[in-house]
């Protein structure tokens, strides 16, 4: 297989690469640590689907789907009875 043909299986399976993957600490990690929250307190808060991995991975920048990001966002409020926009709990 050679280098194109590569890049385009990439392409056609909208899989990021590796290094675009990790996004670094996100501003949900400080948030939760100001409230003494942790990964376990949204996943009970969450009437989704939520799982202690997905908050984790949330909160160390590993990137995840609008759909991820908007539970998280979702159980957050509910867990802190607040109402952020999820830019300000996502840098990406």
């Amino acid at each position: 297989m050679s280098d194109s043909d590569s890049s385009e299986d990439q392409q056609r399976t909208h899989r990021r690469p590796p290094e675009d993957r990790e996004r670094g600490s996100q501003p949900l990690a400080q948030m939760m640590q100001q409230r003494q929250l942790t990964p376990h307190d949204l996943v009970v808060a969450s009437p989704a689907q939520l799982t202690h991995k997905m908050v984790s991975r949330a909160m160390k920048g590993r990137w995840l789907t609008i759909n991820s990001r908007r539970q998280v966002h979702q159980a957050f409020c509910l867990a802190t009875g607040t109402a952020p926009q999820i830019s300000e709990l996502f840098n990406y």
